[in-house]
């Protein structure tokens, strides 16, 4: 019986330290852990930003998008060089309802979400976490019992506190 090939609609790549560098034919850079560019072709995405906090975003060299986020660098508003300007609101947990209306590359808690499922690739992709479930879609490698707590897929304690710490936003 012939089998027909294979068909991805997601392609994502990693380097030697387990490290998104591209997803299908973008490519994806990296100001230390934080994403700084994506490259599709000849669409260049360029994320400017002061001690973790997104400020703005350049495309393509010629538009430049200004982004109001607040304390969890979660971008709330975006205005563009032409006066255009976008509300952003999330969940929670940060799913938000139109995906097409994000400026860029950042979102909810300053990170990028993947624009085919609405996941967030976190620690420059080691764990996919989905807004809507509310949780990450593999364990944690510290997890259970260990620093990442007893729910191994579980995002931020639940707003609970563990080994009298207060849990991080992302476990990494």
């Amino acid at each position: 019986m012939h089998m027909p090939p294979k068909k991805y609609s997601r392609l994502f790549l990693y380097d030697s330290l387990d490290r998104v560098t591209g997803v299908n034919a973008t490519q994806l850079f990296y100001n230390q852990t934080r994403l700084a560019t994506e490259v599709e072709g000849e669409r260049t995405n360029r994320l400017f930003e002061y001690d973790a906090q997104p400020l703005a975003l350049q495309q393509n060299s010629t538009t430049c998008t200004l982004l109001a986020t607040d304390m969890q660098t979660s971008v709330l508003q975006s205005v563009r060089t032409d006066g255009t300007q976008q509300a952003l609101a999330y969940t929670p947990y940060g799913h938000q309802k139109d995906l097409k209306t994000l400026p860029g590359v950042c979102g909810f808690n300053g990170e990028r979400p993947d624009p085919l499922t609405g996941h967030y690739l976190l620690g420059q992709g080691y764990r996919a976490f989905n807004p809507v479930l509310m949780r990450f879609n593999s364990p944690d490698n510290l997890s259970p019992f260990a620093e990442g707590g007893i729910n191994a897929y579980g995002y931020c304690g639940g707003g609970s506190h563990q080994q009298g710490r207060p849990n991080r936003a992302f476990f990494f």
